[in-house]
């Protein structure tokens, strides 16, 4: 026992070497001494020697397994940057008896392996501990809210708040938390909050954003201004600001920024940016931006193209080729996957309005469709599966759900549907045209013909859209497609939709045959539903 402690009292002075002299010589009589084997462990990792520290400490924790010999096997681990093995026993040891320079290895551990789940898991811990630190507050509302844990995220907020009542970047988080369930009056307060206590980009920006969700456009224009002053480098409230203008069919302030945007997000190879004039001998490509609806919609403008150039390319996913090289042979259609430089000026689609003084709110061509498919495909079908004595429904609810802000709230559950069903079922055969893994949850109503398996391209879900006489859907591709080729379309619209729809609309300027429904505040598709219902009540 003196020579233990002789050796301990070795070891707080730092002289390793000789510590380990003596703890080798304790050892030579019992190799089972855990004390002896534990300090000499930690010997080794003062000197920095990992791999022999490990070998003593996991023989030290075999022979007597507490949670601080856990824990030092734990950093050791870390130290050899194995960082499983040293998760693994750092989170049994500060879970069983908690010790803060463990929990803060590790902690680096979870940062160098990037899980997220254990590291809220581990903030929780490390607050229970230190109630009052405020940096472990803001760093679980991080957490929570990177990983939607809303409910841990708002509980924490609030405590938070309450010990920092000052915090405006807290102030201005909470705010993102609260808009994303919805509760979006709060998040303006929140937003409003963090603004008074300091002007600064980020709650300007989501007050602009905030406003408009709102419907309270001056007031998104006045931030979104602001945010572009603040912060001039950034496309994203030059973009917000844009969509604004374009709600309130502000062209000749929206566009422009709308169209800077769209180039800012180009391809490293998008270059010489067309100047608007003809170039006979020249080539052109159209980079086509934005989601597959954008590609649709912005088609109707290609014409205008032709004679100012000797060739056309366009860049576009594969599911429009067939559709698009069908109706403009005069353009080259490129796989978007593919690095293309074989040209000799670029433009989006957007450009094409400003070349030719196309202002969307004086005229739009191609009201009443532009596209077609082909007869042979359309009867194809129609022997398949449409050669039925019923008025036939195509139906759509779930899209894109990337870009939080601007599309999540516009997709519904399949059963929103459920009281259309409950009307109709007996007298129109209804089809699915959902082509996503969305298209599933349609199996719990076997009246439902699912054409998921049908549709290998956008041609074909344009033929099974000529063989129906209406098609019901939430603000997606398939609307765009239904449109450009006037068939008959229910649009199911948020509260906050995308700004193609304007506000007030009941028609889309866009496509004649296109109906708009919007819901009476933000979540709400039942009022959108029942509106849907009134109306098909005088067609059907």
């Amino acid at each position: 026992m003196e020579q233990l402690e002789k050796a301990i009292e070795l070891f707080k002075e730092k002289k390793y070497e000789n510590s380990l002299f003596l703890l080798d010589e304790i050892l030579k009589e019992n190799e089972n001494d855990f004390a002896a084997l534990r300090h000499k462990g930690l010997c080794y990792i003062e000197l920095k020697q990992f791999e022999k520290a490990l070998i003593c400490l996991k023989k030290a924790f075999e022979l007597n397994k507490t949670p601080e010999y856990e824990g030092e096997l734990g950093v050791c681990y870390y130290l050899l940057k194995q960082y499983d093995s040293a998760q693994i026993h750092l989170i049994q040891s500060v879970v069983e008896n908690y010790n803060e320079y463990f929990a803060k290895t590790l902690e680096k551990a979870l940062l160098s392996k990037h899980n997220d789940d254990a590291m809220l898991g581990l903030k929780l811990l490390m607050h229970e501990n230190n109630p009052k630190d405020i940096y472990i507050l803001r760093d679980i509302t991080n957490l929570a809210q990177k990983l939607k844990k809303f409910d841990i995220a708002i509980e924490f907020f609030e405590i938070l708040l309450k010990l920092c009542p000052n915090d405006y970047v807290a102030w201005n988080n909470f705010g993102l938390v609260l808009e994303e369930l919805n509760r979006w009056n709060e998040a303006y307060d929140c937003y409003k909050k963090a603004l008074s206590l300091k002007d600064f980009f980020s709650p300007n920006f989501n007050l602009g954003i905030m406003s408009r969700k709102l419907h309270l456009f001056n007031d998104s224009i006045k931030y979104l201004k602001k945010a572009v002053l603040q912060n001039p480098s950034s496309p994203q409230p030059k973009y917000s600001l844009a969509m604004s203008y374009l709600m309130v069919k502000d062209f000749e302030k929206g566009y422009p920024l709308y169209v800077k945007h769209m180039t800012k997000i180009m391809p490293d190879f998008y270059k010489n940016e067309w100047d608007g004039k003809p170039h006979p001998d020249s080539t052109l490509c159209i980079f086509a931006t934005g989601g597959l609806g954008d590609m649709i919609m912005f088609a109707r403008y290609f014409d205008y193209l032709i004679g100012n150039f000797k060739k056309v390319y366009l860049l576009l996913p594969k599911t429009l080729h067939s559709i698009i090289k069908a109706n403009y042979p005069f353009i080259e259609v490129i796989d978007s996957d593919i690095i293309f430089t074989n040209f000799d000026y670029a433009i989006t689609p957007m450009h094409i309005l400003k070349f030719f003084n196309l202002d969307f709110t004086k005229f739009v061509p191609g009201q009443k469709g532009y596209l077609e498919v082909s007869d042979e495909l359309i009867n194809n079908f129609k022997l398949k599966f449409f050669d039925i004595r019923k008025p036939k429904i195509a139906i759509n609810w779930h899209g894109n759900r990337e870009g939080t802000r601007t599309f999540f709230n516009r997709s519904m559950p399949v059963e929103k549907f459920e009281p259309i069903f409950e009307k109709y079922k007996d007298r129109v055969m209804f089809y699915s045209i959902q082509k996503d893994e969305a298209h599933k949850e349609i199996e719990k109503y076997p009246f439902v013909v699912d054409m998921y398996n049908q549709i290998k391209t956008f041609e074909d879900t344009a033929a099974i859209l000529k063989n129906c006489d209406l098609l019901i859907s939430i603000d997606s591709s398939p609307v765009h497609m239904a449109g450009a080729l006037n068939v008959p379309t229910y649009v199911m619209l948020p509260y906050s939709n995308e700004w193609r729809w304007f506000v007030d609309d009941k028609r889309s300027i866009w496509y004649d045959s296109v109906e708009i429904f919007r819901q009476d505040n933000e979540g709400n598709f039942e009022s959108v539903i029942n509106k849907v219902l009134e109306r098909l009540d005088r067609n059907f």
